[in-house]
């Protein structure tokens, strides 16, 4: 998406990161209990800089990882109407109009009621192979053949991926994910 956005000769930031890889107060910061200073956390720091940006490009923070509770009912803020993260510091980070959250998330298990209501979903299934479909489409209308040939590639992908995929999901062991 960022890449279409620069062929469009638009400036796209983004900052893409796990919350799930680190812990809630490297995420949003905490209070040093020793010494009462503020640490920032990953996410605090990021919004802080994207928002000090002068200029309106799209600025996307994408959270890459499977929702937790522990973390996500503290973007339920920032994803709501007010668009402002606030940090147990009370310091209030504003989410500006040019800047979005981008969850890549496998499911909503996790996700309560407030969390689903307030984020925008785009489902990617591959239960019909929708997916592998969309990758062979866009490479052929990449190719520099004849409309002929890019038709014949069509209907051989139609004709023998599908059943190939099926046997190998049923036949035999994914050793990467």
């Amino acid at each position: 998406l960022k890449n279409a956005e620069k062929r469009r000769g638009e400036k796209t930031t983004t900052v893409d990161f796990s919350p799930k890889a680190i812990t809630t107060n490297e995420l949003y910061g905490f209070v040093n209990m020793a010494t009462r200073e503020w640490k920032d956390g990953i996410i605090s720091k990021v919004m802080r800089e994207l928002g000090q940006i002068p200029d309106t490009h799209p600025k996307w923070i994408m959270l890459d990882g499977d929702l937790d509770a522990n973390w996500i009912e503290s973007m339920n803020s920032v994803m709501d109407d007010n668009r402002l993260l606030t940090l147990p510091s009370n310091e209030r980070i504003p989410l500006k109009v040019h800047m979005k959250m981008i969850f890549e998330i496998r499911d909503l298990n996790y996700a309560t009621p407030a969390t689903a209501t307030r984020a925008g979903i785009v489902c990617m299934s591959d239960v019909e192979g929708v997916q592998w479909r969309s990758y062979c489409t866009s490479w052929i209308n990449k190719q520099e053949y004849p409309e002929e040939v890019k038709d014949q590639l069509r209907k051989m992908f139609e004709k023998y991926p599908p059943d190939a995929l099926l046997w190998i999901l049923k036949n035999a062991k994914i050793l990467v994910p």
